[in-house]
């Protein structure tokens, strides 16, 4: 498969900055925007992390030297949770979930 690098994403990092009162505190800010291939979730791990209680969503794959263990990113301007990594080489697939705002109300 060739890698086309056709997706925007932001992975979200801790910074030092100030809270919502004004304090100093470290806050989550987008780091700028990388670009990313998007793969498709490997049905094995799909199956398995659905038992777990999680449902992956997206994998993503991106230079692993721009990645520094940030646990968020943005894509399409909506937040996803990196639930693991996978490092191949020069490369690291991000494998993440994105939490639905629907608490079964």
């Amino acid at each position: 498969m060739v890698a086309t690098w056709d997706y925007e994403i932001q992975l979200i990092g801790l910074v030092d900055g100030v809270d919502d009162d004004g304090f100093p505190a470290t806050v989550e800010k987008p780091k700028e925007p990388i670009l990313a291939n998007k793969l498709s979730i490997r049905s094995n791990e799909y199956w398995q992390s659905q038992q777990a209680g999680i449902e992956l969503s997206l994998t993503f794959e991106i230079h692993a030297f721009e990645y520094n263990g940030e646990e968020k990113l943005l894509f399409k301007e909506q937040e996803y949770k990196i639930e693991r990594t996978y490092e191949k080489g020069e490369l690291i697939e991000l494998i993440c979930s994105r939490r639905s705002n629907d608490h079964g109300i």
